[in-house]
């Protein structure tokens, strides 16, 4: 499961941050060597999106049009709509484009000629750094040692009505790392007298030595020791209200 999360969302912030690079290049390099002249917005193209009630609604394009120093006149759309025209019709606009080939060119405006590569780097970014986090959630759900990871595999466990409950007392606690804390609670697996120690899932605060030797009821796997659950239940509340204290 967790490399077809990967492997789905990398492919596309891959692909996505590859394209904003790209796009984002030629914008730099058309803003590096490319020459300024005014232009004139001459129509407005409409096109259409969808919003989140998937019904149509228009979008805006100014198309625009400018001469170079020859005397030769290009015309372009915008890459940015709007959902109301950003330009009357006759607006004075500066146009940066390509002196090798007019025919690139761009409005000189922050919205038209940066915020589209920007957007879909970010959006590249943000799709693998969503990877990536699904990744290790999924990879500490199948085969993880972390508390919470126990936890999920032993409460997915249950939904399946294959966890079996047994009885434990809380003998002490420890801190897992800073400012984490675990209860270490001992109980004995069906049919075996050896108790074994299982850990609480992370407490962010410092429980009370007084819960030592408190019942608790844990849920495990029979078939896999490091699928369980310890059901800390009230516990918890009273643990919340002597901090509130």
């Amino acid at each position: 499961m967790k490399w077809v999360v990967l492997v789905i969302f990398g492919g596309m912030g891959l692909a996505s941050l590859i394209a904003g690079l790209v796009w984002g290049a030629k914008r730099a390099a058309l803003f590096r060597t490319g020459l300024v002249a005014p232009g004139r917005v001459v129509a407005m193209h409409q096109g259409e999106v969808v919003d989140d009630e998937e019904s149509p609604r228009p979008s805006y394009y100014p198309v625009v049009e400018f001469q170079t120093p020859d005397g030769r006149s290009f015309q372009f759309k915008g890459s940015t709509g709007s959902s109301s025209p950003e330009f009357a019709i006759g607006a004075e606009v500066d146009v940066r484009y390509n002196p090798q080939k007019p025919e690139q060119a761009q409005l000189a405006k922050f919205s038209h000629f940066w915020l589209g590569p920007l957007l879909l780097t970010i959006g590249g970014l943000l799709a693998l750094f969503l990877a990536s986090g699904v990744f290790y959630i999924f990879g500490d759900i199948e085969g993880g040692k972390s508390p919470a990871g126990r936890s999920i595999r032993a409460r997915m466990l249950e939904a399946r009505g294959k966890a079996v409950r047994i009885e434990g007392r809380i003998t002490g606690v420890r801190e897992r790392s800073r400012g984490r804390y675990v209860f270490i609670c001992r109980g004995a697996r069906p049919g075996s007298d050896w108790e074994e120690d299982f850990e609480s899932e992370e407490l962010g605060v410092k429980p009370e030595g007084e819960l030592i030797g408190r019942s608790v009821m844990i849920s495990i796997n029979p078939d896999k020791k490091d699928e369980y659950s310890v059901e800390l239940g009230p516990l918890l509340e009273e643990i919340v209200k002597k901090q509130s204290r």
